[in-house]
């Protein structure tokens, strides 16, 4: 109080006696002055500073008090950082000293140690078991004194250039979600430059942050005073370490054994074989001795230095030593998850958790974007509609025909999309949030407000903005507004059932990248608007990407993307019926504001509250489609406060905007670090992320990509260089119905799943010679092991033996090699390990394995021979598909019957059926070669059976061919001739209604000559005998 009393002293009461007249105002300010108006300003303004500051004073005392952040005051932001300095010294004085010495004087019982919200380290399968030991651990007794109050250490860190809050959360604390922790101690506290922390949560270089007291470092105890330690690198398996340095891999519970309690880096602890992490260390019992270990529990980087070399493993004895490549990195194998020992159980092909960064079994780690930043969920849904086109493009093109297909730069795209795509993650979100919604819908309230959904490769989790109970199979986090879902849960879920529950979260799309390779996604519906802040370019890349990703979006069944003077392109190049191009904003706003109105009353008249009460409940239907706006040109300020008007006001309605360029219109932002490509921080919550985005190149590939979809297919040619024509259709034979009844059998009967659902790759296979395409008349097998293509990928007859956890990897390698004979290391490592720097010890280990695996010959030679460059098989190993192409060569017309027969035969289903969708992506130009193939075929037997009254025959050949391509219309006319052929109406209508559905599923109208057939054989009008002319 010592201003004001010195104030009035000064300049006596500020406040006049009475209100001046106006005579009394124009005459103090036109007569000369004496000095007094001049003194007099001064005190008023002297008063005025004081009055601000002390408001500014008054906002802080309670959240100092409280230890919350104080509401910020725009016009008082100068007086309000001043008394929070003030404040803050104060505190200091009274809090900061009397720590430092109560921790030699008298032990600080620690708090009880927050369990970070979302498990981000531990598979799913571990997680329920994570919750019991936490427990054990906070309610054991302690032994001793100072077991149970460690001394705790006040520590600080000083900002270094590029870290956010986040990052020091993570490296400091062990979990980037404990960020608000280091933001509570900080707020307001003085930083160099004058500067404090405030809701931005922007940091500057240099600015000491306050972090929370941790236990003073402890020794790690080791299981015997001989023992060593081993640091996990990249690829490490715990059977491996014991195999290395115990000498025998089935020793590795006593790793297990002498390491449970050791702290690691990252604050976890090993407690399940199957799961460590790269710069943990891991305790080597009975070896020399060597000083116990120190755990540094603020370690800041859980990655393990260089790994040495492990003692040069002799090559197998049966793999020769290969010189290095010129190009061959020096770093440990892109490998992480571990194999699990012999005995553990393979997990089947429905498991959804190999996503993100996670190894899908096998020792193959996947990247989560590929090198000019498309993320997994982007790179699925064009993949995903690029199989629909490809299935639009085989259903119409005329038998002899080959699709387009990419070639060179474009089909190097193709595979690198194939290597980050994640079909599973997809559909783990999709269900995830439809399953939540039909919950809301059974109970009758409304959708929670989702924020912020992070995609990992063992989780789905759910950031709200505000608490709400969700339902199982969703774990609750001690934060009530975090949700999470393991991804093994997924499969509780009713997949078909959840088909017809209309999406929840139609604009849910991916930003970019986060902690751990984290997908970080947005609801834009409720954050109304998003900036990308930067320089054009880069904010151009980002927002093709989110169109992109909008437009082929799974888990919206329908929303509207409106491009404004950006990406002009895609309204064509990616006409998935969601995009519309406009040059500049003009009416659009107003045309936003009408629909936002109505969509309002819409919600009003049906008793909804909020959107996500409409759609929970069923009602407003024609509120729920959103419409996102990418705004690639800058807003006039009218147009930026219609548009904030527009997205904020209450009810909220399904319209959101993306703007660009160097301001925010709303709260939230992704701002584009300067000068890094990769690295942007999504505000307010301040998270570093790796945004998505669509560089200028990749672009322009994925839209020229798509765009061979609309080529016209091509006469296939043969290996003479002509083309194929349609000669006279042969006899069918009497005798090959009994040929026939082992194929109805073999149709009839379920194909056998795949033994283990696999993984992905990338390469373009190698074209045959002509030699290689000579047609035979009789496929005569091999003598060794067949790799089974034409259908779910199998071995067979291979004799040695093979771990169950190598099965995949070591299937895939066997059919690119026998797919591609010849082929080098290079072009292997490229298919089976896409993205990744493999060193030769991964390749020639797995190379090792597989010979192994296929064994020998009768005389003793390796079904793999021992070359040094090209891989190849020896001569009694085969395909199906060599076989096939013995038995049909390229056109199926020259076939005999019987060839043909024997060659249907061998299909068990779509080629490549039942592998993950990350894999095999090198195979997808010869998958499409493949279904070509047979659909031809079965078309041609189908004919001859017809035209030789076999309708048996018809019906399967038919049959098979449908199993392979349910689009192709060609082959439901010769089912339909087939029924009719045999009398059998009901089979008729049956084809009929099967075929319609498909169409309709594909978005396509029947095509002319199906619509003829359909009228002729279901017309009232009297019918010739014999069987419909060929259409």
């Amino acid at each position: 109080m010592g201003i004001p009393v010195a104030l009035v002293a000064l300049g006596g009461n500020p406040l006049p006696g009475s209100v001046p007249s106006w005579g009394d105002i124009t005459s103090a300010l036109t007569e000369p002055d004496d000095g007094s108006l001049f003194l007099q300003a001064l005190v008023w303004i002297a008063w005025l500073g004081w009055i601000s500051f002390a408001v500014g004073l008054l906002v802080e005392i309670p959240a100092a008090l409280s230890g919350r952040q104080a509401p910020r005051l725009p016009a008082l932001r100068f007086q309000q950082r001043a008394a929070a300095g003030l404040l803050a010294a104060v505190a200091a004085a009274f809090v900061v000293g009397p720590v430092g010495m109560a921790s030699a004087a008298e032990p600080v019982q620690p708090p009880a140690p927050q369990r970070a919200p979302v498990v981000t380290t531990q598979a799913p399968a571990q997680a329920a078991q994570a919750a019991p030991e936490v427990a054990t651990a906070q309610t054991a007794p302690a032994a001793t004194p100072e077991a149970a109050a460690p001394a705790m250490v006040q520590r600080t860190h000083t900002v270094q250039r590029g870290e956010s809050l986040w990052r020091i959360a993570e490296h400091e604390l062990g979990d980037g979600m404990r960020w608000p922790e280091i933001a509570e101690l900080n707020y307001g506290a003085p930083q160099p430059g004058g500067r404090t922390l405030d809701n931005t949560h922007w940091i500057a270089p240099g600015w000491q942050l306050l972090l929370p007291p941790q236990p003073a470092e402890t020794a790690v105890p080791v299981a015997d005073a001989g023992a060593t330690t081993h640091v996990v690198a990249q690829g490490d398996t715990l059977w491996d370490i014991a195999e290395q340095r115990l000498g025998d891999g089935a020793r590795f519970p006593e790793l297990v054994e002498a390491s449970r309690d050791t702290v690691q880096p990252d604050g976890g602890r090993l407690t399940d074989p199957d799961v460590i992490r790269p710069g943990w260390t891991i305790t080597v019992p009975g070896t020399a001795g060597t000083p116990p270990v120190v755990a540094d529990p603020i370690a800041r980087e859980p990655v393990a230095p260089p790994a040495p070399e492990p003692p040069a493993p002799e090559p197998p004895a049966d793999e020769p030593v290969q010189p290095p490549a010129a190009e061959q990195p020096a770093e440990p194998p892109a490998e992480e998850v571990p194999a699990q020992p012999p005995a553990a159980e393979e997990p089947d092909g429905s498991q959804i958790g190999d996503t993100a960064t996670q190894a899908v079994g096998d020792d193959t780690v996947l990247p989560v974007r590929t090198a000019a930043g498309v993320g997994a969920l982007l790179a699925a849904g064009v993949l995903a509609f690029l199989a629909v086109r490809r299935r639009s493009q085989q259903r119409h093109r005329e038998p002899g025909e080959r699709i387009a297909m990419p070639a060179g730069a474009l089909a190097d795209t193709e595979q690198e999309l194939r290597g980050v795509a994640d079909p599973m993650s997809v559909e783990l979100v999709d269900l995830a949030l439809r399953g939540l919604a039909a919950d809301c819908a059974h109970r009758g309230i409304a959708l929670p407000p989702l924020r912020i959904g992070r995609l990992t490769s063992e989780q789905f989790e759910l950031y709200l903005a505000d608490e709400a109970q969700l339902p199982a199979p969703f774990v609750a986090t001690e934060q009530g507004h975090v949700w999470l879902l393991p991804a093994a849960a997924v499969r509780t879920l009713d997949a078909a059932e959840l088909r017809e529950v209309p999406a929840p979260y139609p604009s849910l799309v991916t930003v970019g990248h986060g902690p751990e390779d984290g997908h970080l996604l947005l609801d834009l519906e409720r954050l109304g608007t998003l900036a990308v802040v930067g320089d054009h370019d880069r904010s151009r890349e980002v927002m093709a990407a989110l169109a992109v990703e909008l437009a082929t979006s799974p888990w919206a069944d329908d929303l509207q993307v409106t491009l404004v003077g950006t990406c002009p392109e895609l309204a064509d190049g990616l006409d998935t019926g969601r995009i519309r191009y406009l040059p500049s904003v003009g009416s659009l706003l107003g045309e936003l504001s009408t629909r936002a109105r109505n969509d309002r009353a819409a919600l009003a008249e049906s008793g909804a509250y909020s959107l996500d009460d409409a759609r929970a409940r069923g009602v407003a239907v024609a509120a729920w489609t959103p419409e996102i706006v990418l705004l690639g040109q800058p807003l006039g300020p009218d147009q930026e406060e219609q548009l904030a008007e527009l997205v904020q006001s209450l009810p909220r309605v399904a319209v959101a905007a993306l703007t660009s360029g160097h301001g925010a219109v709303g709260q939230w932002s992704l701002d584009l670090v300067d000068g890094q490509a990769d690295a942007a921080v999504l505000q307010p919550v301040g998270v570093e992320v790796h945004p998505q985005r669509l560089d200028r190149h990749q672009y322009t590939r994925i839209l020229e990509l798509l765009g061979i979809t609309s080529q016209p297919a091509r006469p296939w040619v043969d290996a003479s260089g002509h083309a194929v024509g349609e000669p006279d259709p042969g006899e069918v034979g009497p005798g090959l119905l009994d040929t026939l009844d082992s194929l109805e059998a073999d149709f009839d009967r379920p194909s056998a799943p795949d033994p283990v659902a696999d993984e992905p790759v990338a390469v373009v296979p190698e074209d045959r010679t002509p030699e290689d395409r000579t047609p035979e008349h009789d496929a005569v097998p091999g003598d060794g092991p067949t790799v089974l293509l034409l259908g779910p990928v199998e071995v067979e007859d291979a004799e040695g033996p093979v771990e169950q956890s190598k099965y995949r990897q070591l299937t895939e390698i066997a059919a690119f090699i026998a797919l591609n004979p010849g082929r080098g290391h290079s072009a292997l490592d490229d298919a089976m390990w896409p993205g990744s720097r493999v060193t030769q010890n991964t390749r020639n280990t797995a190379i090792s394995k597989l010979r192994r695996w296929f064994g020998r010959d009768a005389h003793g030679d390796d079904y793999l021979p021992r070359v040094d460059s090209g891989y190849r098989f020896h001569a009694g190993v085969t395909t199906d598909w060599d076989q096939w192409r013995a038995l049909v060569g390229d056109d199926p017309t020259l076939a005999g019957t019987p060839q043909l027969v024997a060659a249907l035969e061998l299909v068990r289903g779509q080629p490549f059926t039942g592998v993950n969708p990350r894999r095999y992506g090198w195979a997808e130009h010869l998958k499409q070669e493949m279904i070509s193939a047979i659909v031809d075929a079965a078309h041609e037997l189908a004919q001859r059976a017809t035209r030789g009254g076999d309708a048996h025959l018809a019906r399967k050949a038919s049959t098979i061919g449908l199993q392979v391509e349910p689009g192709m219309e060609l082959l439901w006319r010769d089912r339909i001739r087939a029924e009719h052929l045999a009398g059998n109406r009901a089979g008729i209508d049956d084809a009929i209604a099967r075929m319609t559905a498909i169409s309709a599923d594909l978005g396509d109208d029947l095509e002319d000559a199906t619509v003829r057939l359909i009228a002729e054989l279901t017309s009232p009008a009297p019918q010739r005998s014999g069987v419909p002319e060929r259409l």
